[in-house]
């Protein structure tokens, strides 16, 4: 049976995600929303993952590229952070084959959407997506988690280095299971961010997201 795809860019698009307003807002009033509906045979389910105790510490693979091992590890170190009891620890690794999430540099698979940051202060343009794949029942998704980030300008422009680190920390918030955008420019999660660093947000949402029940489960290929 072919699997289903949830494309998750770094710019809010009609990707068949809906608004915050569509689910009933979290309990803590300053998470935002993180959840997302998909369309199911049964009609619309609200679906939700975060990683479980048992598969901690989640293997990242980076690309040896564009400094991703680096940023990586800084994106894991900020997330890492913004639990009080180690609900989310990550780690990398240098085999990709053992990996349960995939960095590389690139642009979204064919057939799914591309994304393009727009200039901001902080780093000229660059892209990121992250690419998670369902089962057909849409029950769980199949690991390797996959995220791409790529400039669109020379990778030795003196800001392409800023703007990787923050979209990787972005897609990295994706992969976790954070897979609505905020609607606040000042958090890292924003549809196209600008910040380098979590915000108080960021970080309530994590912590909501990894204290609610999942409706998801991860399984290997």
């Amino acid at each position: 049976m072919n699997p289903r795809r949830l494309l998750l860019l770094g710019l809010a698009s009609g990707a068949g995600l809906l608004s915050c307003a569509d689910i009933a807002g979290p309990s803590r009033n300053i998470a935002y929303e993180w959840r997302v509906i998909l369309s199911t045979p049964a009609g619309p389910d609200t679906v939700s993952f975060h990683w479980p105790q048992s598969r901690l510490p989640v293997r990242v693979w980076a690309a040896d590229t564009l400094n991703l091992p680096a940023h990586v590890q800084h994106g894991i170190d900020q997330w890492e952070a913004a639990f009080l009891y180690g609900e989310f620890k990550a780690v990398v690794v240098s085999d990709s084959n053992v990996a349960d999430v995939i960095v590389t540099s690139g642009i979204a698979p064919k057939g799914g959407l591309s994304v393009t940051r727009l200039e901001s202060l902080m780093a000229p343009e660059c892209q990121g997506a992250t690419d998670i794949e369902l089962t057909a029942d849409g029950q769980q998704i199949l690991a390797p988690i996959r995220v791409y980030v790529d400039p669109r300008f020379d990778p030795s422009s003196p800001a392409v280095d800023s703007c990787m680190a923050l979209t990787t920390t972005h897609e990295l918030g994706h992969s976790l299971g954070i897979f609505l955008h905020s609607l606040d420019p000042n958090d890292i999660m924003y549809s196209d961010p600008v910040v380098p660093v979590l915000s108080a947000r960021d970080r309530a949402t994590a912590e909501l997201a990894y204290h609610t029940e999942a409706t998801l489960t991860i399984t290997p290929r």
